[in-house]
């Protein structure tokens, strides 16, 4: 937003887990997904989401 506009950006940084077996991908908790899904709908906020892979 250009500076003035009495808007302020908020980015959101969702962490998530990434499990290194597909199966275990499959079948993972999806909350960051619906988190961010409930943030874009509601706000303005710039959301992402970061996947930490488990070895």
């Amino acid at each position: 937003m250009p500076p003035g506009t009495g808007h302020t950006q908020v980015p959101l940084l969702i962490p998530e887990t990434e499990p290194e077996e597909l199966r275990q991908r499959l079948l993972r908790n999806r909350r960051g997904a619906v988190v961010a899904h409930a943030v874009r709908k509601e706000t303005d906020a710039v959301s992402r989401r970061l996947r930490f892979r488990l070895l």
